[in-house]
């Protein structure tokens, strides 16, 4: 049983997780896949900290530290040093559902045509259809469940004499683009990364600033004008940052006299929405499901 502050911490976690596992979610990411990063992050973190002699962590610590078992701990290790890449880390064991029976309706010869592209399928004859090809790869979600979610990421179409017609080879549910890619690896990596170095008793380094000015009494009237506002003072302030990282870059190509490659940033974001301990608690709204 954890004690206040790791409670609070927890559920300060689980607040940010809600909007993570939205985008992950429009993504088509499933648990799965987000579970196996998981593992591997905490596995990975663990095998970083030493004792007090200075040794590293052996797989019985990492478990005793991560709440794992030793074989989840041992399987993790070795696939982190054979050091595989990161689409390998998620791949096809972690498909959800609907990528499992797009993929099959391509490469399994039972709903594939002579030359290999997936066939026409009635939705409930017992062999060869659409509902047999969801038995066959997707256990017991209902098919239509299945055909609903295609239809609406348009990866399938349904003709009228309700036969199931693939269009896309891979699910996607929306397209959440590169955009979101680049915000999560250059905005949510560093702010996390800046909390969990000031949170180190242990650091020699000064702390990484992180403000954040806030009301919930703006007047409504006001709301418009502050997302404007907000927004031109952003920019204003971002692009005076990058000048100076400009004028004070070494030359391309040039290494730093560790060699190490060390990224230098600071980052502004526009917040608009409940409050985490609300997040964390209440009921989701249609306002933040948005």
């Amino acid at each position: 049983m954890g004690n206040q502050s790791q409670d609070r911490l927890l559920a300060a976690v689980y607040a940010c997780l809600l909007p993570l596992a939205r985008l992950l979610i429009r993504s088509g990411i499933t648990y799965r896949q987000f579970d196996s990063i998981a593992k591997r992050a905490f596995v990975r973190e663990a095998m970083t900290e030493t004792d007090s002699r200075g040794r590293v962590a052996n797989v019985s610590r990492v478990a005793v530290k991560t709440g794992l078992s030793r074989k989840d701990v041992k399987r993790v290790r070795d696939a982190l040093d054979e050091l595989m890449s990161a689409s390998d880390l998620v791949n096809a064991d972690h498909w959800g559902p609907p990528a499992r029976v797009l993929h099959a309706w391509h490469v399994d010869s039972r709903f594939t045509d002579e030359s290999g592209a997936p066939r026409r399928l009635q939705f409930q004859d017992e062999d060869g259809s659409f509902a047999s090809l969801v038995r066959a790869v997707a256990g017991d979600i209902p098919p239509g469940a299945i055909r609903a979610e295609l239809k609406k990421c348009g990866a399938v179409i349904e003709d009228a004499d309700g036969s199931v017609v693939a269009v896309k080879r891979y699910y996607v549910p929306e397209d959440v683009g590169e955009k979101a890619v680049a915000v999560v690896s250059r905005v949510l990596f560093p702010v996390v990364a800046g909390i969990a170095h000031n949170a180190n008793p242990a650091r020699t380094a000064g702390g990484f600033i992180q403000r954040f000015a806030y009301s919930d009494r703006l007047l409504p009237d006001a709301a418009d004008e502050f997302r404007r506002w907000s927004r031109e003072q952003g920019t204003k302030f971002i692009e005076s940052i990058d000048d100076w990282l400009a004028d004070n870059e070494r030359n391309a190509g040039a290494k730093s006299d560790s060699g190490e490659s060390t990224t230098f940033g600071m980052g502004v974001f526009y917040y608009e929405g409940p409050p985490a301990e609300e997040a964390t608690f209440g009921s989701p709204t249609a306002k933040q499901r948005e």
